[in-house]
């Protein structure tokens, strides 16, 4: 019941901030400036490369390569580019990453992340559906994309794969994956902390620091971070704002300002605070073992949102329901029984609106939920997280027939709230059998506590107003044995995860009359899996991949459903089930203790060819299929719309070049062509429920097929020790070729988060100062064209195409024990 009705709503942020951060003890946790590899890559140090650019050693294929090797497309960010760009949560690599598209979910969805690569990925935070993109932290699987707003905390690198990821991955991921590294404890004794200064009073602290516990044997690492920031969209109040008379009189509204002045909160605001302890025991020299924590406690505001606009007049995309099935929104007279008179304009064609006389009825006086609320893009709304009761739906939509059940169980008061509460626990065991045979095993366990609220319509009517909290716990075991031998790299895993997620949600959604208790949705599920990797080396210069996965899904979702005073829904007496005679809530009679189950399975594959042209330049090609688990509708209106759909699966192919040039440049570039079929989206008509009952509907269902071409430039440059220069471009077509008739979907449509055309560049210089010690300026530049937030494309749900520019100046000591940033 979380989808956006007709609403749009867009958010900018403009922070600055200041860095002060001292290296303490040994060597510093991030490498100083005289080591740093400018342009972005994960580069090790220690590398023997010659010329300005350093080896970039990643693990995509299970074992330690230099990415100019590797036959994938992979971006590898290191922590010192990390640092440099400012950038302090996983949402924002987006910029420098090709045809990756990562954000905050709105305020309907939680604390969650929403992650596209290539066109494919997942808007929904339900654990009805699967993500569409893997997020693995040091190996173990994040299952859902709630809780994945991470902070890059003690980071080593960051590796984004694109394409499908069946045969190189813990899970079967259909887009790409995004993997997290953090520093491991090796017994160095170091220490550092930073202090972060910003607008909206943001202030946070940070640090990490390593120690040695049993020398050459056992070593410890400590990191935490704690933030709190001003929310950045100002909630006011509108009849105080705007003047308008007291409610009971045309046109009034009530007022909630309880203090001097129009204000009544803000959105946004953070207060924020994390931690993570690693252990690693090296019981000899070839066994070891490591152990990681962490817990997150984040109590902050909703995400922000402003309105932009209020429905979509174009009457194609709200469809609704009458006695002889679906009409289009907004329907005529016409279409509507018991109401001949009625003549639908401009002002009355929204379904909700403030019933100043208390009659039941739309009319001169009363105030509509139209764009008298939209605030034009600025940085404030009209959100009171308030029901009182009396935003009603127009009786275009009850029939004609006055009155419904709004007023029940109200008013209704929530806390602007977004917390989150995790915890985990994982244990590696990395085992050298002999010197040519390993194994390692990742034991995993992850518990959070979602509780967030949304105020949808950023008015003072209450068109969609929910308070959701997701409890999820989830238990992952991977092995692997790796096989090195004279011709061929053996990798042999099982993978198993076994999870439950149980949704809780008070959902008032006046436009259709409802307000009732969602929950807990029971949702258990189990994913199977085995895999194999073989690298043939067959000359020198030649390597040939091969991968199979066979994976194998099992999925039940249990409904409940109560009015708010934990009573059981009742069967409607009328059709219309809003209507004030009816039971309250009798729409969604006959839900409570249904289930649906489903299962499925899949085998995948990849084949990848590649040759060393030269010692600087690689080609390669490859062919690899995705595949992700069906689901159900976890929204429905009547029992009729249960539904499950089938999984969706992907066929890539896929060419790419990589090469460094004179030790001082690299280009990399792939060109890929996908066919992807049954694709997974949502959809506002349940087309397999009765005629009478398939809209309202808030579903997600197989929809189509598409076919996705694109290509990708990602380029680096180091004239000189101190000048760096990194660029990245990306362009990707998507091409439905078939949808369903019955789906809102249309052909010339675009997946959700979908830019056409993206790029970025990158220039950073260091300057030396007299008595030692440098200044850094950087500028970062990043543009994304526009993009659709919902796969029904709409005027509503558009983000222009917009540029970010971030800039930064860096003052490093002379002892390189402090920085200014």
């Amino acid at each position: 019941m979380s989808e956006q009705i007709g609403v749009s709503t867009r958010v900018r942020r403009v922070p600055w901030c200041v860095f002060l951060t001292p290296f303490i003890a040994g060597a510093p946790a991030y490498v100083l400036a005289q080591q740093q590899a400018p342009g972005g890559s994960a580069e090790s140090p220690s590398s023997g490369q010659s010329g300005n650019l350093e080896e970039v050693i990643v693990t995509a294929e299970f074992r330690a390569t230099n990415v100019q090797d590797t036959p994938l497309a992979i971006t590898a960010v290191n922590s010192q580019m990390l640092e440099a760009r400012s950038q302090t949560n996983l949402a924002q690599i987006t910029a420098q990453a090709p045809n990756v598209s990562l954000r905050p979910a709105g305020s309907a969805f939680g604390s969650a992340l929403v992650a596209y690569i290539r066109g494919i990925g997942q808007t929904d935070f339900n654990p009805s559906v699967e993500p569409g993109v893997a997020i693995y932290v040091d190996d173990v699987y994040y299952s859902t994309i709630t809780g994945n707003l991470l902070d890059l905390l003690d980071l080593d690198r960051v590796e984004v794969l694109r394409g499908p990821q069946g045969t190189l991955a813990g899970r079967n991921a259909i887009g790409g994956a995004i993997k997290l590294f953090t520093r491991k404890p090796d017994g160095t004794d170091d220490a550092d902390v930073a202090v972060t200064k910003g607008a909206y009073n943001r202030t946070e602290i940070k640090g990490a620091a390593g120690f040695t516990i049993v020398p050459d044997k056992l070593f410890a690492r400590v990191a935490g971070i704690a933030r709190s920031m001003d929310g950045y969209v100002t909630r006011l109040d509108y009849a105080c704002a705007n003047h308008t008379p007291p409610p009971g009189t045309p046109g009034g509204l009530p007022t909630y300002a309880q203090t001097f002045g129009c204000d009544l909160g803000t959105e946004g605001g953070q207060s924020y605070a994390a931690g993570r302890l690693s252990l690693r025991w090296e019981a000899t020299d070839k066994f070891s073992l490591d152990f990681a924590t962490s817990i997150v406690n984040d109590n902050s505001e909703s995400q922000p949102g402003v309105l932009v606009q209020a429905f979509d007049h174009s009457g194609s995309n709200f469809p609704w329901r009458t006695p002889n099935g679906p009409v289009p929104f907004p329907p005529f007279a016409s279409d509507v029984p018991n109401n001949p008179t009625f003549s639908p304009t401009a002002s009355t064609t929204v379904p909700i609106f403030y019933d100043n006389n208390r009659n039941g009825v739309f009319d001169a006086g009363d105030v509509p939920y139209d764009n008298r609320f939209a605030t034009d893009g600025k940085l404030y709304n009209y959100a009171t997280y308030i029901d009182d009761g009396t935003s009603l739906s127009s009786p275009l939509f009850q029939g004609g027939v006055p009155g419904e059940n709004s007023d029940v169980f109200k008013p209704y008061v929530i806390d602007p709230v977004n917390t989150l509460s995790s915890w985990d626990a994982s244990v590696n065991l990395n085992w050298q059998i002999t010197d040519k045979i390993s194994l390692l095993s990742v034991s995993a366990y992850r518990t959070y506590d979602n509780l967030f609220a949304e105020d949808t319509d950023g008015s003072p009517l209450a068109v969609q107003q929910l308070l959701q909290r997701l409890k999820h716990t989830q238990k992952t075991q991977e092995l692997r044995a790796s096989i090195a031998l004279d011709r061929v790299d053996l990798t042999f895993g099982a993978f198993y995860l076994d999870q439950e997620t149980n949704e809780d949600a008070r959902v008032d959604l006046p436009y259709v009359g409802f307000d009732f208790f969602h929950g807990p949705d029971q949702v258990p599920a189990k994913n199977k899996a085995v895999y194999g990797q073989a690298a043939l080396h067959l000359t020198d210069r030649t390597d040939l991949s091969l991968g199979v996965r066979y994976s194998k899904d099992e999925k039940s979702y249990t409904f409940h459903r109560h009015n708010p005073d934990f009573t059981d829904v009742q069967p409607c007496t009328t059709f219309w089930f809003w209507e004030a005679e009816n039971p309250a809530n009798c729409g969604v009679f006959g839900l409570n203790g249904l289930s649906v189950k489903y299962s499925s399975n899949n085998t995948d594959w990849r084949v990848a060819l590649s040759h060393n042209v030269s010692d600087a330049t690689m080609f390669y090609v490859q062919a690899s299929t995705g595949y992700r688990a069906g689901g159900n509708n976890a929204r429905p209106f009547f029992p009729s719309q249960n539904h499950a759909f089938k999984p969706e699966t992907l066929d890539s192919y896929e060419f790419g070049v990589k090469t460094t040039l004179s030790g001082a440049a690299r280009l990399n570039a792939a060109v890929f062509s996908n066919t992807y079929n049954d694709i997974q989206l949502p959809t506002t008509l349940c087309y397999w429920a009765p005629p009478a009952e398939q809209n309202p509907c808030a579903s997600q269902d197989n929809i189509g097929d598409a076919d996705v071409w694109g290509v990708e430039f990602e380029a680096e440059w180091n004239p000189t020790a101190r000048l760096s220069i990194d660029g990245t471009y990306s362009h990707l077509n998507f091409d439905y070729t078939n949808v369903s008739s019955l789906s809102p979907v249309t052909k010339d449509m675009i997946t959700p988060y979908t830019p056409e055309n993206k790029a970025s560049v990158g220039l950073q210089y260091e300057f030396g100062l007299a008595g030692g010690g440098s200044v850094t300026p950087r500028v970062d530049v990043a543009y994304t064209d526009q993009v659709f937030a919902n796969a029904v494309n709409a005027p509503t749900n558009l983000i222009d195409a917009y540029t970010l520019v971030n800039a930064r100046l860096t003052w490093r000591s002379a002892s390189n024990a402090w920085q200014v940033a």
